[in-house]
């Protein structure tokens, strides 16, 4: 069978509180995102012509949650510059509007929030951004870095909290596989949506 975008391919856990926490972290992530963007507007040139005179480079390489989202792409630093400079907007706000997905689905729903087939890859995007957003607290902004046993031992909430991160987006990863492997989906009728 072949799944269709609005079939649910997993569900988040949010009974205990766990939706309200994970909503609260959303709306800080897209805090800070949004400071990386212009002034908007609802005039596309005027928004492009905010675009051409912002360079964002420098408040996201100062906040260093947002400099472990945004990595060089290039080893020379005047083309990494043009580089973050020509595509920190873009990027920033396609992570605003998947983030924007998943936060709306946990509001909308009590407890158990369903996950439809077309927005799995926002939760996704949503979740790992969020993982390394924490994770640039214990191990900094290099890509590759790892923390050290000292940082990690004097802050077991945050490495629990990117854990735990990391254990939501496997199982997202793995529901939504199995379901599109085997063609199964979760009844619509066991979510109670908020009015």
């Amino acid at each position: 069978m072949k799944l269709e975008p609005q079939d649910i391919v997993w569900e988040f856990d949010g009974a205990d509180g766990r939706d309200q926490g994970l909503a609260s972290m959303i709306a800080f992530y897209i805090q800070h995102l949004e400071g990386l963007l212009p002034e908007p507007t609802d005039d596309p040139f005027e928004q492009i012509m905010a675009d051409m005179a912002d360079d964002p480079t420098n408040r996201m390489l100062s906040n260093p949650r947002l400099a472990r989202l945004y990595p060089a792409a290039l080893q020379d630093a005047k083309q990494a510059d043009e580089f973050w400079r020509d595509s920190i907007h873009a990027q920033t706000r396609a992570r605003i509007s998947s983030a924007q997905v998943a936060h709306d689905n946990i509001r909308a729903f009590r407890d158990y929030i369903p996950v439809t087939l077309g927005d799995v890859d926002d939760w996704a995007k949503t979740l790992g951004a969020l993982r390394l957003f924490w994770y640039s607290e214990l191990a900094g902004t290099e890509r590759l870095a790892e923390p050290s046993s000292g940082i990690t031992a004097a802050n077991p909430g945050l490495v629990e909290l990117v854990d735990w991160l990391g254990y939501v987006l496997e199982d997202l990863m793995d529901s939504r596989e199995r379901c599109v492997r085997t063609g199964s989906v979760y009844d619509p009728a066991d979510y109670e949506p908020l009015a």
